[in-house]
C-alpha cells in the first residue's frame, strides 16, 4: 500500500552555518573513511614486507577489504531502519576504529586479511549511515552538504599516502582515534529518523529502480577505483620514473578533490542531473585522451585530471537525483554502497588481468570502457526514475 503523500514546499539550500551540528560531524567523519578504504593501496609495499608475501598475494588483501564493505553494506542498511542511527553510526565507527587498530598487531597475511576485512565492514556501514543520516537530517535540502561529505572523502584519498609515509602504525592508530572520538560525539546528538512519508515527487523504490541505479555505482566506482588504483603503474609500464609515477596518483586524487569542491559550490544552482552530464562529458574526454596519447606524457598527466575532476561528482550527484524521486532509507541507501563495494571488488581485479595479457594498453581500454558503461548506466538509471515519476503523476490525475 502506497505510504501518503506529503507536499514539501521547495525552499533554498541551507548555508552551511545552518547546518545541525550532526551534519557537520558527519562531513567530517568521511575524511578518515576516505583514508581507511584508500590507504590499502599506498601501504602494500610495506604490507609485503612485513608478511612476507609476493605480489601476486597480497592483492588478496583488496579482495577481503571489498568483501567486508559489501557486507556491511547489506547488513547496515537495516540496522539504519530498525534502530536508533547515531548509535548505530557509533558502532560502525567503534568496528572501524577495531580494524584499524588491528594493522599493527598483524605481521602475518591471514592476520592483515582479517583486518582489512574489519576496516571494509566499518567502512561501510559509516560510509552508508553518513550518506543516510545526512539525507534524513536535510531531505531536499542535502544537495550542498551531500558533496560537501563526499568532498572529503578525497581529503582523506588525499591524505592516504601521506600517512603511509610518516608511517603506517602511526597512521592507522590515529584513525582509530579519531574514529573513537567521532562516535562519542554522535552518540550524545539527536537522531534523525526517517518517517516513512513520501513527498508529492516520489515515488517507491522498487526493486528494479534500486538494481538500476546499484548498477550505475558499481560501474563508476569500477572507473573511479580502477583508474586511481592502477595509473601508478601504467605510468611505471610507459616509463615514467617511479617519483613521477606515484606523482600521478595523488595528481588524480587532487583533481578529484577539485571536482568535489567545485560541484559543492555549484550544487545550490545546478540541477544533479546537470552536474552528471557535465561531469560524465569531461571523464569520457579524459578517457579518449588517455586511449589516443598512447603514453604520451602530456597526455597521461592532462587525462589524469580530467578523469579525476570528471569522477568526483558523480556519486554524490547520483544521490541527490535519486533522492528527488524515490524514499532513501537505510536499506535503499544500501543498494547504492553495496554497488560500489561490488564495482571496487570485480573492476580493478578485471584490470589487472588485463595489464598480465595486454600491458599498459589495458588501463585506457579500461577507462574508456567503464567511463562510457557510467555515462550509459546513468541515462538509463534516470530514464526509469522519470518513468517511475510519470507514472505517479499520471495515477494521481
Amino acid at each position: 500500500m502506497r505510504a501518503p503523500v506529503l507536499t514539501e514546499p521547495r525552499i533554498a539550500q541551507q548555508p552551511s552555518t545552518a547546518w545541525p551540528i550532526a551534519v557537520k560531524l558527519y562531513i567530517v567523519s568521511f575524511t578518515v573513511v576516505g583514508l581507511s578504504l584508500c590507504m590499502l593501496g599506498p601501504a602494500l609495499t610495506d604490507l609485503r614486507e612485513r608478511s612476507g608475501t609476493g605480489i601476486g598475494s597480497i592483492g588478496i588483501l583488496f579482495a577481503g577489504q571489498s568483501l567486508g564493505y559489501v557486507t556491511g553494506s547489506i547488513i547496515g542498511g537495516r540496522l539504519y531502519d530498525r534502530f536508533t542511527g547515531h548509535r548505530v553510526y557509533a558502532a560502525a565507527l567503534a568496528l572501524l576504529a577495531a580494524g584499524l587498530c588491528m594493522v599493527p598487531l598483524f605481521t602475518s597475511l591471514n592476520g592483515l586479511l582479517l583486518a582489512f576485512v574489519v576496516i571494509g565492514l566499518g567502512a561501510s556501514a559509516s560510509d552508508l549511515g553518513a550518506n543516510t543520516l545526512l539525507v534524513w537530517q536535510l531531505g531536499a535540502n542535502s544537495g550542498r552538504a551531500m558533496n560537501m561529505l563526499h568532498l572529503f572523502f578525497g581529503v582523506g584519498a588525499l591524505l592516504a599516502p601521506l600517512a603511509v609515509y610518516v608511517g603506517l602504525n602511526i597512521a592507522t592508530v590515529t584513525a582509530a582515534l579519531f574514529c573513537l572520538a567521532v562516535a562519542a560525539i554522535a552518540v550524545r546528538l539527536p537522531s534523525p529518523t526517517h518517517t516513512k512519508v513520501m513527498r508529492e515527487e516520489h515515488t517507491e523504490a522498487t526493486r528494479p529502480l534500486l538494481a538500476m541505479l546499484c548498477a550505475f555505482f558499481a560501474v563508476y566506482v569500477g572507473f573511479e577505483g580502477g583508474f586511481g588504483g592502477w595509473i601508478t603503474t601504467y605510468g611505471e609500464e610507459v616509463g615514467f620514473s617511479e617519483l613521477s609515477a606515484t606523482w600521478l596518483t595523488t595528481v588524480f586524487w587532487m583533481g578529484f578533490t577539485l571536482g568535489r569542491g567545485v560541484a559543492s559550490v555549484i550544487s545550490e544552482r545546478v540541477s544533479p542531473y546537470r552536474i552528471l552530464m557535465g561531469a560524465s562529458v569531461i571523464s569520457i574526454v579524459g578517457a579518449v585522451v588517455f586511449l589516443l596519447g598512447d603514453g604520451a606524457t602530456a597526455a597521461v598527466w592532462i587525462s589524469t585530471v580530467l578523469v579525476g575532476i570528471g569522477t568526483a561528482p558523480q556519486f554524490a550527484s547520483m544521490i541527490m537525483l535519486a533522492e528527488r524521486k524515490v524514499p532513501l532509507t537505510g536499506s535503499a541507501t544500501s543498494w547504492f554502497v553495496a554497488g560500489a563495494g561490488l564495482g571496487g571488488l570485480i573492476f580493478p581485479f578485471m584490470i589487472g588481468r588485463m595489464f598480465a595479457d595486454r600491458g599498459a594498453s589495458a588501463l585506457p581500454i579500461a577507462a574508456l570502457a567503464l567511463g562510457t558503461a557510467t555515462f550509459v548506466m546513468f541515462l538509463v538509471a534516470n530514464a526509469a526514475l522519470e518513468r517511475a515519476s510519470e507514472s505517479v503523476s499520471d495515477r494521481r490525475q
